[in-house]
C-alpha cells in the first residue's frame, strides 16, 4: 500500500506539472526555476525511465534554448498565444472537441460529456479554468485529483472505483484525441518548447495507461 500511496503522489504531481505547461504561459519565476536543482533533477529521474529518455533529452534541450532566450517569457508566451489562442484553423489549440469526429469544432459533445462528469464528480474548476471542460489542463488537473482520491480511498472497492474513472477518463478522453494534438502541435511550434513538452505527455499518458491496466485487480472468475 506505501508504494501504492508513492506512486499516486507521483502520477498526480506529473499530470499536475503538466496541466500548469499548457494552462497559462508561464511567469518569468516559473521559467526560472527550469534552471534549479530540483526541477533538472526531476526531468533526470523522468529519463531513467526508458519510454521517457529520449523526449526528456528533447525537451532538455529546448529548456536550455530556452534559458538563454532573449526576453525568454515574453517570447515564450507569445509561443503560447501562436499555439493555443489563435482562431481553431491555425495553431494547436488544447481543446478535444476539435480533435474528436469531424467536425473540428469548438464546444461540441467531448466539452459536454466531460462537464457532465466534472458535475458528477462534484467538482467545480470554474474558479481555476477560464476554459470549457474539455481543454488539456482541465482533462489533466482532473486526473491529478481522481489519483489522489484513490490514494485517500478508505477501501479496496472505493479505491478500485476511482481506479475506475481514470481509465475512463484516460481512455474515454485523454487517449482519444491526445496523439492529434501532439502532432498538431509539434508540426506549429517552432521554437520547439510546447512540442517538446506535448512529446513528453505523449510518452507519459501511454505509460499511465499500461500502469493502470497492471495496478487494476483482476475481475474474479464465478
Amino acid at each position: 500500500m506505501q508504494e501504492f500511496m508513492a506512486t499516486s503522489e507521483r502520477r498526480a504531481e506529473l499530470y499536475w506539472w503538466f496541466s500548469t505547461l499548457f494552462a497559462a504561459e508561464l511567469s518569468d519565476e516559473q521559467i526560472a526555476e527550469y534552471d534549479t536543482y530540483d526541477v533538472r533533477s526531476f526531468l533526470k529521474s523522468l529519463s531513467t525511465l526508458d519510454p521517457m529518455r529520449d523526449a526528456v533529452a528533447e525537451l532538455n534541450e529546448a529548456i536550455a534554448r530556452l534559458l538563454v532566450r532573449p526576453d525568454r517569457q515574453l517570447e515564450l508566451a507569445a509561443d503560447f498565444a501562436g499555439l493555443f489562442l489563435v482562431d481553431p484553423k491555425q495553431g494547436a489549440l488544447p481543446y478535444e472537441s476539435l480533435y474528436r469526429g469531424d467536425a473540428k469544432l469548438l464546444m461540441q459533445a467531448p466539452m459536454a460529456e466531460m462537464q457532465a462528469r466534472l458535475d458528477r464528480l462534484g467538482i467545480n474548476v470554474s474558479d481555476k479554468y477560464k476554459e470549457s471542460a474539455d481543454h488539456l489542463a482541465i482533462e489533466l488537473d482532473l486526473m491529478g485529483n481522481l489519483i489522489i482520491r484513490a490514494a485517500e480511498a478508505k477501501s479496496a472497492a472505493e479505491r478500485e472505483s476511482w481506479l475506475d474513472e481514470q481509465e475512463a477518463l484516460l481512455h474515454g478522453h485523454l487517449l482519444g484525441w491526445f496523439d492529434k494534438f501532439e502532432s498538431a502541435c509539434r508540426a506549429a511550434d517552432r521554437f520547439g518548447f510546447y512540442g517538446a513538452s506535448a512529446r513528453l505527455l505523449g510518452v507519459f499518458l501511454k505509460m499511465d495507461a499500461n500502469y493502470l491496466s497492471l495496478v487494476k485487480p483482476a475481475p474474479s472468475a464465478d
